[in-house]
């Protein structure tokens, strides 16, 4: 009796550290395909691949669900290693989200900051050129009351 429950334990055990099943595989991409949106970047080709190992995903369990299940396991098998495909260029679409994103943020400061220098020397124009006509306005006045008392 003892000896059966320690092979029940370790084939658990086994079963447990065992690769996880493809559809954790592909919830965890999702998700991590998610982040590199959240990040601002975009990453369509990696969206299609796991658009595609869930293709083949649903073609297995249709396969496994006919009786097929030689053709259900290469199916996942494929579906497995195309997930594990997407998953090692997601860090790299990652990195590539956080540089897209601080470059806009970067190129959004430098153009507030070159607009509002910008007007700011226009500002600075047009008071000089306003001062310039009042003086010349000035400078050009004629006192008519004394030429007209002849």
């Amino acid at each position: 009796m003892l000896i059966v429950l320690f092979v029940i334990l370790t084939n658990a055990s086994v079963s447990y550290t065992q690769a996880p099943d493809v559809t954790t595989l592909s919830y965890q991409a999702f998700d991590q395909l998610a982040t590199v949106y959240q990040s601002g970047g975009s990453a369509p080709n990696l969206v299609s691949r796991l658009n595609s190992a869930l293709s083949l995903m649903e073609a297995a369990r249709v396969e496994r669900a006919q009786g097929n299940a030689s053709n259900a396991s290469a199916l996942e098998d494929q579906a497995r290693s195309i997930i594990a495909q997407v998953s090692s260029q997601i860090p790299a679409a990652q990195q590539e989200a956080v540089q897209v994103s601080n470059l806009r943020v970067e190129t959004t400061v430098a153009g507030a900051v070159f607009v509002v220098g910008l007007l700011t020397f226009c500002f600075y124009g047009c008071l000089r050129v306003w001062r310039w006509y009042d003086k010349e306005k000035l400078l050009e006045m004629r006192i008519l009351g004394e030429e007209t008392k002849d």
